[in-house]
């Protein structure tokens, strides 16, 4: 359904896509009340309307359960197929939020992700800021090249890039347990976080290979992670000789909250 209005904002640069008519007017009037021209729209083909109208949006507010194609899924789309100098900034709310949802919006590149109901002042000030930022929100960092690079920026970076990841150690370590110390254990939990999220099952021996260490060793460690409660094993009901395994759901929320030290140390350093 597309929403067509007399006081549509002739250079809008927001898209409010949410099957909720209501809602989607709501947000799309109030920040255009609050200098932030914004169409809505109710439907995919709605959306694809807009935005072949409106050359001048540059920031695409969605749901992510729509139901034609999902919010992610959409991106995913317009990411090929509606390629621009300035690429659109997606900013998604859902009702449902879960890690799994937030993993698969930030794997996208996705500015944020909000929990609904949202409040209209909170997504009105991330926008502006969206608007403020002169490249894309994955890119924290700038990416060196021959006519920019100087031993000044390249030390720089360096050093910024080391900081953050000895914080990221620290944080992981503290809130995982002392037991994350390795890296073979953290490979197979981010294995294991990445299957939760695209729906595979995980066998014993492809966990192993994910460690990045002999299997011997890997087997010891997985020992000592089931035995701490971070990894489960599952039998297969159709293969009762066969055992997956995956993370527990105390190694959902913990790698959860991880994720939000760590996002939070990322915004403060860029």
């Amino acid at each position: 359904m597309s929403i067509h209005s007399e006081n549509e904002p002739a250079n809008p640069v927001a898209l409010v896509l949410d099957d909720e008519v209501v809602c989607a007017q709501e947000l799309a009037r109030y920040l255009t009340r609050n200098f932030i021209p914004a169409v809505p729209a109710t439907n995919i083909a709605a959306a694809r309307e807009m935005l072949d109208r409106h050359e001048s949006i540059r920031v695409l507010i969605s749901d992510i359960r729509m139901p034609d194609m999902s919010g992610i899924e959409f991106a995913i789309d317009l990411a090929h197929s509606h390629a621009t100098e300035q690429p659109l900034k997606v900013l998604f709310m859902t009702g449902q939020a879960t890690i799994d949802l937030a993993v698969a919006a930030l794997r996208i590149g996705a500015s944020d992700f909000l929990t609904k109901p949202v409040r209209p002042r909170q997504v009105a000030e991330r926008v502006t800021k969206l608007l403020a930022e002169p490249a894309p929100a994955r890119a924290v960092v700038p990416v060196a090249t021959p006519e920019t690079e100087t031993p000044e920026t390249t030390v720089a970076s360096q050093a910024h890039w080391l900081l953050r990841e000895r914080k990221g150690r620290v944080a992981r370590e503290k809130i995982m347990g002392e037991g994350f110390k390795d890296e073979p254990g953290w490979n197979m939990i981010m294995e294991l976080m990445h299957a939760r999220l695209s729906g595979q099952k995980v066998p014993v021996s492809a966990l192993c290979a994910a460690s990045g260490v002999p299997q011997t060793t890997a087997l010891r460690r997985l020992g000592e992670l089931m035995g701490d409660g971070y990894i489960a094993k599952e039998r297969d009901p159709n293969d009762a000789r066969r055992l997956w395994v995956r993370a527990t759901d105390r190694t959902v929320e913990l790698v959860q909250k991880y994720m939000q030290h760590d996002g939070g140390n990322n915004r403060a350093a860029a």
